[in-house]
């Protein structure tokens, strides 16, 4: 296609969205009503896998060694956990280093803990990190079984239920959000089908000086676009400001932070991209099966 054509048809999507004001209007309104609504599943959907993920990082076994093992016994120990393919990471904590953590946890209130420096009940720590999350209970059931191996600790069921729920929201969410897309451009659509209607004389006359079906078509394609650019701006909008006022109140973006949310750069990206380009779609989708009916001969 021929840029001068192309600004035509652009030039036409402008025109007709001006001269039919109110039926835009309605058109744009739908748009933002629905995305609006998805908008809000989709800030929600990618915390839960942000939180999802972040505890994966965090997730590690906690290998509580024999009071009874040597440094020889516990560096062969390591050694041989660091061999292992499904390892990530092994890391040791002596019992010294493991009490200061726990007096730093414990801040003002760590004055009972006094006395214990020259006999420490802790055991020693060995922290293993997998490469793979999924196989951290695999992994722990495997190291339970070495010697010099006391208790193995990897906070059990709790990582593998929070990423069922995960998997869960964004599947309700993927639903969700195909029904509304759906509702979208068929109410699209509707709106469409009116602003073709008063305009089929033009179309009868188009098609009588042999103008083709997509020369046809090209300026509602580009009318439903615009329509679907113009209902998300809005709804975008709307839930990035109230989704940092929601990381303002609970000091969510803060380091420090124990109640952790994506933050607002890597997630204004997500949800303006996906929503504009989903009200695009739902907008050329909308004038697609308006124009359709039209243009039968």
């Amino acid at each position: 296609m021929k840029i001068e054509t192309m600004f035509r048809h652009t030039r036409e999507a402008f025109k007709s969205l001006k001269r039919n004001t109110w039926m835009t209007f309605a058109a744009v309104s739908a748009v933002a009503v629905t995305l609006l609504i998805f908008g809000i599943f989709l800030v929600f959907a990618f915390n839960i896998s942000y939180m999802a993920s972040e505890l994966d990082k965090q997730v590690a076994i906690r290998i509580s060694l024999s009071q009874t093992a040597t440094n020889d016994d516990i560096d062969q120990l390591r050694e041989k956990i660091e061999n292992d393919s499904a390892v990530k990471s092994v890391d040791f904590i002596p019992k010294e280093d493991g009490l200061k953590r726990m007096k730093e946890q414990w801040g003002e209130d760590e004055k009972f803990l006094k006395g214990l420096e020259n006999d420490n009940p802790l055991p020693d720590i060995l922290e293993v990190q997998a490469k793979n999350p999924q196989q951290t209970e695999s992994l722990a059931n495997k190291l339970s079984k070495y010697n010099f191996v006391e208790h193995v600790d990897f906070g059990q069921g709790v990582t593998d239920r929070l990423l069922d729920l995960s998997g869960w929201v964004r599947n309700v969410v993927l639903i969700f959000g195909l029904g509304l897309a759906v509702l979208a451009a068929f109410l699209i659509s509707n709106t469409i089908k009116l602003t073709i209607f008063a305009r089929r004389r033009e179309i009868e006359i188009m098609r009588l000086v042999g103008a083709s079906n997509w020369f046809i078509r090209w300026p509602f394609f580009i009318e439903g676009g615009m329509i679907g650019v113009l209902g998300a701006i809005v709804p975008v909008t709307v839930v990035l400001l109230g989704y940092n006022a929601v990381i303002g109140i609970l000091g969510a973006g803060e380091a420090y932070s124990f109640f952790k949310l994506l933050g607002m750069w890597p997630l204004s990206l997500y949800v303006a991209g996906i929503t504009i380009i989903l009200g695009v779609f739902i907008g050329v989708w909308g004038s697609l099966i308006s124009i359709r009916k039209f243009l039968r001969i």
